[in-house]
């Protein structure tokens, strides 16, 4: 897992079973495709949810953003809260070890807002006996803390595909990257506006169907 531009472009971010558990990690070509339209993310705030090794994040702070992420399992937060030290990162990414759902309400009832939102919890893991990505992107929807013209980009299980619409978000765009879905939701007040955006931001230069190179089967994803 390698950084691919800004500040820290180069840092490979260490991995092992024993630091992080039984883990599934998001693939070189999905987090490529993810980044390689958006372009700079200067003064943007992005909120990784279940960021597990943390590496899209440390993407998103690497080129410019204001990150905060979130990772529920106390042994892979105190993984990436030792790397943000050995990095020297300090408060550039708040990290919080909780519950998804948790940071959730409080943003919400901060009052905070976010450019970019990226959804990756275990595929395999449930709530309310619901596949959790489709309860956090309901939190999400109902949490109010998107940005008019930002994106909720969600990575899921092609098996387990999501709702068209989740008021006031709906899907603007899908693609598929191996055993991995990524969809991307959007305002629906500005989806016609927003539409370019996706589209720029998920170009046809990364092909459908590329092979996935992640661990698919673990506890957690980033």
């Amino acid at each position: 897992m390698r950084i691919t531009t800004g500040r820290l472009r180069g840092r490979t971010l260490p991995f092992s079973r024993r630091r992080h558990g039984d883990i599934r990690v998001t693939s070189s070509r999905l987090k490529e495709a993810v980044f390689a339209r958006l372009g700079p993310l200067d003064g943007l705030h992005w909120l990784d949810l279940c960021a597990g090794t943390g590496q899209v994040g440390l993407e998103a702070y690497s080129r410019g953003a204001e990150v905060i992420s979130v990772e529920p399992d106390r042994r892979r937060a105190s993984s990436l809260k030792s790397l943000l030290a050995e990095w020297r990162i300090g408060d550039g990414i708040d990290l919080r070890a909780t519950r998804a759902e948790v940071v959730l309400k409080e943003l919400s009832d901060q009052g905070a807002s976010f450019d970019f939102i990226y959804v990756d919890p275990p595929y395999h893991a449930t709530r309310g006996g619901r596949h959790l990505c489709a309860a956090l992107l309901e939190d999400v929807a109902a949490s109010g803390i998107l940005t008019e013209g930002g994106l909720v980009l969600v990575q899921h299980d092609r098996r387990q595909p999501l709702p068209e619409s989740h008021p006031p978000l709906h899907r603007q765009d899908e693609r598929l990257y191996g055993d991995s879905l990524l969809s991307v939701y959007v305002m629906v007040d500005g989806l016609q506006a927003d539409g370019a955006m996706a589209d720029e931001a998920l170009d046809d230069e990364t092909p459908d169907n590329v092979e996935d190179e992640s661990h698919r089967d673990g506890a957690s994803g980033g």
